[in-house]
């Protein structure tokens, strides 16, 4: 990919730019933002940037034809690394980032990353899923931040910095992304043949919340058809809330196999929830809600609820969301929020 193809987020790519003409990169950057707006190619094309041997080194710029440029767009650079969580697993592990037990930094993200670099120029590391690093993994790799490389950059990928521990936090410029435009996701969506249709990518995009992730995810009928579900429950008086997690947690074990998949799809059911309690949080405040051009299309079910509930409503299941990646039973989840939900709206 070239810059002139990423879309969005130019008061970020602006700042890159000014840091490295100045040489005044830092060495540990925390990326945060929703899923699905791009952190990750942003990354990519910055490491292309300062790894390319054709480009001025104090520009944000690659040729995209050197054989560095053509090794980092395939993630098999000597310079380049790129570390991401198992899909069978919730968390990046210690193994991953210090090595296993019989070769403790000897091998791993830390000790590769620390290996001379190849090019000559730096060292660029690259942690995704980043919200999933546990207390031990984050005091592991925060040696790493603690003393850096000479010229390493190391880029870590995540939602929200409040997700990391304070050192982690503490050590690192903090860069935060912002949900796409509806424009921009409708050209996504084109470009990546989700849709063919322009009016049926711009419907997309106009419920995407700024993400092309969700915006696929509201392409795949199966899903569609059980949002429309989750839904129907919201707009029933009383909601049936025990229908409700059964339903979810049905839906969970029949769609995916074990593991994380299960866990993958059960935070995107309460996110599905999370969007409809901010849509009435939005709608009750008067706000027209972000990414939509039509106030009257928003799904806002609970809209007459107070402010202060919905925002404690959304804060319930946003720490539901969150403990979905611990290895708690969901249907033990699901039980505690349908209490928690119920007490709280008092529906």
């Amino acid at each position: 990919m070239e810059w002139a193809d990423f879309l969005g987020h130019h008061r970020q790519r602006k700042w890159f730019a000014n840091a490295i003409a100045h040489n005044k990169l830092a060495s540990t950057f925390l990326l945060v933002g929703p899923s699905g707006i791009g952190k990750r190619t942003f990354a990519l094309l910055v490491a292309k940037s300062l790894l390319c041997t054709e480009t001025d080194p104090k520009e944000l710029n690659f040729c995209n034809k050197c054989e560095t440029c053509v090794q980092v767009e395939s993630q098999t650079h000597p310079d380049f690394l790129y570390l991401n969580r198992d899909k069978e697993r919730s968390a990046i592990t210690l193994d991953q980032l210090v090595g296993s037990k019989d070769s403790r930094m000897r091998e791993g993200f830390c000790y590769e990353l620390r290996i001379r670099p190849y090019s000559g120029r730096r060292k660029i590391g690259v942690i995704d899923d980043a919200d999933t690093l546990e207390e031990e993994t984050s005091n592991c790799l925060l040696k790493t931040l603690e003393e850096p490389p000479p010229g390493a950059v190391i880029f870590l990928l995540g939602t929200s910095e409040k997700r990391q521990i304070s050192t982690i936090r503490s050590r690192s410029q903090i860069v935060r992304f912002s949900p796409l435009s509806v424009e921009d996701v409708e050209e996504l969506i084109l470009r990546n043949s989700y849709v063919s249709d322009s009016a049926e990518a711009r419907q997309l995009a106009s419920r995407s919340h700024g993400s092309i992730q969700y915006a696929q995810e509201l392409n795949d009928p199966s899903l569609m058809e059980f949002r429309n579900q989750i839904q129907s429950f919201l707009m029933q008086r009383p909601i049936e809330f025990i229908a409700l997690a059964k339903a979810i947690l049905d839906h969970v074990n029949n769609s995916t196999r074990e593991g994380q998949p299960r866990r993958d799809r059960l935070t995107w059911c309460l996110d599905e929830v999370t969007d409809a309690l901010r849509n009435s949080l939005w709608m009750q405040m008067g706000v027209t809600a972000p990414g939509s051009s039509d106030p009257a299309s928003v799904f806002a079910p609970l809209k007459n609820l107070p402010v202060r509930t919905l925002v404690k409503l959304i804060e319930l299941t946003h720490e539901t969301r969150g403990n979905v990646g611990r290895f708690i039973a969901p249907a033990a989840l699901l039980e505690a929020w349908t209490a928690n939900f119920v007490r709280l709206a008092r529906l």
